[in-house]
């Protein structure tokens, strides 16, 4: 157990078992079982003062103290950038591998600590602060741990909240304590209610003392024993609640009564029963202009600041200061942390109680006029919340309706929401608030709720308010797949010619399945964009346009794409330049690492676009798997799952389950595939792309154990899904299809039609496995030169996606064996070499079963030797070869270069030999190689 030695006089009483789970806790966090505790109770219940053991005890046991605190109306993400504004501009802290594709993130909760940047709608922003706040503790903690105390969460704002109750999540097997405190009170119960529910969350209620515990913590803070009248005295009047028993001492103490004498006090002068009269009595000591001072401290907050205090109350500095330090003579202030502030909440409780309505009116005018600066900072939230209370219902409608906006646009959609109920309670400026919450609702996916919002107020709205609910109706039926509801509200709109309009029909014809329709409306949305002169809506258009050619003219859709890059980089519109890059990538991916690609995911990650690198890492795994087979591939789809999960993003986790899957499928373990294949079909949102891939999936399970007619079968299923969605992307599924109908000779000829249709040849692999369908065609009319010019071909245009070129021949390998034409030894025992080497052993198998079939034997072919310590550890021919340039010291260019792969291929081999033999780094790794090992 970790102990802590409490100072004289300040010994807590009555919380023996909740001091022991404080101590339970920390123990436990700095093992690397982090946890959280959530203490909850009434004002005056002492929460507070267990927040501040847990940080005592946590930092007496070597664990890093992260402390912040929510106030009154303080705005988004308050209670946690208190707590973290010093961490978060720590540069080493900013720079650190993990925390750096977050720090965009957790700018939302320090403005200029990431990129500027809108909301990213693919990922939930309170997940994406939620991550970054967990990497950042990990960082902070690093060695010793880390505690998380964040306090007076009855104030937080439902995004601070929603943050918290991610981190809970995430905390179990880190040196991590997460310690929240909140009264129970009805405006934040619920959400406290499900944090606490969670399994790794210890709740704590502390109870009321009971009349031996109130004797005893009286007596504590006496520094005597108290006499029994005067123990009573105390016990009747404090109700069990430990922050009266301390006032009531002290103001006893304070009237001159002798605490310890048998006979208690003759009166209730200067001695009150209840905090109300108390902190009256204190008050009524003070000078009127000093009083004045603390009434508005009441109504404002005085975590606003004494200087704008002091100017609500008229006061010039002198009579401030000299104000400030009665009060703190009295106890009605006091200095903690180098702020002054509120001895209690329930002393500024008390004085509020003491004011008049008309009074606190008056004040809260007063003061929101002085703060209500046309911004969006602290200041501006304070005075709108300021002009409610006085009455001021327009006015501060206003400023929450600005606050709204610039929540969503910082992707703080809870508290926008929260904002935006506020507007509607004024009952002020009904067509723009609507507006608001038809982009609100779907930023947060409720597309049917975003619709109704709308619909209720359309028939009144007019003008410029008229167009912009209409175009943002258009934009959220575009997110929920209403396409023709799409292009009416945009009609509605009455402004054909702003390019906004002409964006949602080309995204609405590209939705229904028509990507040459879509291209034409693409080309009109680029013409009215550029009349416009508006940046954003031209990169937008270009992006739409690129993604549409893309289906018929890769030249094009590369010029569209690469002129967006350009335009979104001139008006630094970071997302939009991502997803031109990414696009510029896809349309490159006849190259196994294309350019774009890298540049994409560098920017996405420096940006913190989370949703955006989660489907540029789709795209890598994807090629990782073409090029190089599972063994580099399935890590890579690993990842970017896990990656999606985490960030909740279910399509794209399902898009990467079904590579991992594949990778099983290809590496001959079949009952991990379907595990994967499962997982993936049953995410919810799961694109057509994953529907079709399952059976697609199955048939290279099927081509790995050599039953091409259930293969057949299998892919049938998937390429009928893509055929029937037009806008599919090209994927390299259809060139297996293909050529497993050629195999079979079901139905060859509508294949190659709907092949054609289809577009698929557009990308580089399927025209190999086209040329292969050819070699197929020739070899059984008994065309030798027409086959092998076929698989010339074929063989060209595969060559930088080797895996993928290997297991593609294995059919035409097989229907050349079987049916006895053409000479395949020669290319199974090539393919049997590099699977080898690969590590390939079911496809390597495979090439040894049709060797044999074919009266050849299956001798392994010379390659590199894996000693018997490497094999032991899992490493491959070609790791070996890796792992020997290593030893003699070249870099990863040059073994690139020497081994004729890719530099990332040979990064991959580097990271999985550091892996597998346990090396700390290349120095170390080199021990390793073949004749060095001791």
């Amino acid at each position: 157990m970790v102990g802590f030695a409490e100072s004289p006089g300040e010994r807590m009483v009555g919380r023996a078992a909740e001091l022991a789970v404080i101590d339970a806790v920390v123990a436990a966090a700095v093992g690397g079982r982090g946890a959280t505790v959530m203490v909850v109770g009434e004002a005056g219940i002492g929460k507070s003062r267990l927040l501040a053991e847990v940080s005592a005890r946590a930092s007496a046991a070597g664990m890093e103290v992260l402390q912040g605190r929510a106030v009154p109306a303080g705005g988004t993400y308050r209670a946690l950038a208190t707590a973290l504004v010093g961490r978060l501009r720590d540069a080493g802290l900013a720079d650190d591998a993990e925390v750096r594709p977050y720090r965009a993130a957790l700018g939302r909760l320090i403005p200029d600590f990431g990129p500027a940047g809108g909301a990213e709608p693919m990922v939930d922003p309170a997940v994406a602060v939620g991550e970054g706040t967990l990497r950042l503790l990990r960082a902070v903690g690093a060695g010793g741990g880390c505690v998380l105390v964040l306090d007076d969460l009855h104030w937080a704002d439902p995004d601070t909240l929603a943050v918290l109750e991610y981190l809970v999540d995430g905390v179990a097997d880190q040196q991590i304590l997460i310690c929240g405190a909140a009264r129970d009170e009805p405006r934040t119960a619920d959400q406290i209610e499900r944090i606490g529910r969670r399994p790794a969350v210890r709740v704590l209620r502390p109870a009321r003392l009971d009349a031996a515990e109130v004797a005893e913590l009286a007596a504590n803070r006496a520094g005597v024993r108290l006499g029994a009248a005067t123990a009573g005295f105390v016990v009747e009047r404090c109700d069990g609640l430990p922050l009266l028993v301390e006032e009531l001492t002290e103001g006893l103490r304070r009237a001159g009564v002798d605490l310890a004498a048998a006979e208690g006090p003759t009166s209730d002068i200067g001695v009150p029963p209840t905090m109300r009269t108390l902190v009256g009595e204190r008050m009524a000591a003070l000078a009127g202009e000093h009083q004045r001072v603390l009434n508005v401290a009441a109504v404002v907050g005085a975590d606003l600041g004494w200087d704008v205090i002091a100017s609500v109350a008229g006061v010039e500095e002198a009579a401030l200061l000299a104000g400030l330090r009665a009060a703190a003579e009295v106890h009605l202030l006091h200095a903690e942390a180098e702020e002054l502030t509120w001895r209690h909440a329930l002393t500024r409780e008390a004085v509020l109680a003491a004011l008049l309505p008309p009074e606190r009116a008056a004040i809260a005018r007063r003061a929101a006029e002085l703060l209500d600066g046309g911004g969006v900072g602290e200041a501006d939230v304070r005075a709108a919340g300021l002009f409610g209370a006085a009455g001021e219902r327009e006015r501060a409608g206003r400023i929450l309706l600005r606050l709204a906006r610039h929540d969503l646009a910082r992707g703080a959609l809870r508290s926008a929401r929260g904002l935006l109920a506020r507007v509607d309670a004024t009952g002020a400026l009904r067509i723009a608030r609507a507006v608001e919450r038809v982009r609100l609702l779907t930023l947060a996916g409720e597309v049917d709720a975003a619709l109704r919002a709308g619909e209720e107020v359309i028939g009144t709205a007019i003008g410029d308010e008229h167009v912009e609910l209409c175009l943002q109706l258009a934009r959220s039926c575009i997110v929920g797949g209403r396409w023709a509801a799409a292009i009416a509200y945009a009609e509605r709109a009455g402004r054909p010619r702003d390019p906004r309009s002409a964006i949602v029909r080309a995204d609405a014809a590209y939705g229904v399945g028509d990507p040459r329709r879509a291209a034409a409306l693409a080309a009109d949305a680029v013409h009215e964009a550029e009349r416009s002169g508006d940046g954003e809506s031209l990169a937008g258009a270009l992006l739409v346009r690129g993604r549409c050619l893309a289906h018929d003219d890769a030249a094009a859709a590369r010029a569209a794409f690469g002129r967006a890059v350009q335009v979104a980089a001139e008006h630094g519109l970071t997302p939009l330049r991502v997803a031109a890059l990414f696009g510029l990538a896809a349309v490159q991916r006849g190259q196994p690492d294309p350019p774009a690609l890298a540049e994409a995911r560098e920017l996405a990650e420096s940006a913190g676009l989370l949703g955006q690198l989660a489907e540029i890492d789709l795209l890598v795994a994807d090629l990782a798997l073409t090029a190089h087979g599972p063994g580099v591939g399935e890590p890579v789809a690993r990842r970017c799952a896990e990656l999606a999960a985490r960030l909740r993003l279910t399509s794209v986790q399902a898009v990467a389950e079904l590579f991992v899957a594949a990778a099983r499928a290809g590496a001959g373990d079949d009952d991990e595939a379907e595990r994967w294949l499962r997982r993936a079909g049953a995410r919810p949102d799961a694109p057509q792309e994953v529907r079709a891939g399952l059976g697609l999936v199955r048939a290279i399970s099927a081509v790995v154990s050599g039953d091409l007619p259930r293969a057949t079968a299998l892919a049938d299923d998937g390429a009928a899904i893509l055929a029937g969605y037009a806008s599919a992307a090209a994927t390299h599924w259809w060139g297996l299809w293909l050529l497993l109908r050629e195999v079979t000779g079901d139905r060859r000829e509508d294949a190659r039609a709907v092949f054609r249709h289809c577009g698929a040849g557009r990308r580089r692999v399927n025209r190999g496995a086209l040329a292969y369908a050819d070699v197929i065609a020739a070899g059984r009319l008994g065309k030798a030169g027409d086959s092998a010019e076929a698989l010339a071909r074929g063989d060209a245009a595969l060559e930088t996606h080797p895996w993928w070129h290997r297991l593609l021949r294995l059919p035409v390998w097989t229907a050349a064996v079987t049916e006895g034409w053409g000479d395949p030894v020669p290319g199974l025992r090539a393919d049997l070499a590099w699977h080898e080497h690969n590590g390939d052993e079911a496809l390597a198998r495979r090439c040894r079963d049709l060797l044999r079939l074919a009266g050849a034997s299956p001798r392994r072919t010379p390659g590199t030797t894996v000693p018997p310590h490497l094999r032991a550890a899992g490493v491959t021919g070609r790791e070996a070869e890796v792992l020997a340039l290593v030893a003699e010291g070249l870099g990863n260019a040059q073994i690139a270069a020497r081994l004729h792969l890719s530099v990332r291929t040979v990064e991959t081999h580097v990271s999985r030999l550091l892996a597998k033999t346990g090396a700390a780094d290349r120095v170390h790794l080199r021990t390793y190689a073949p004749g060095r090992h001791q």
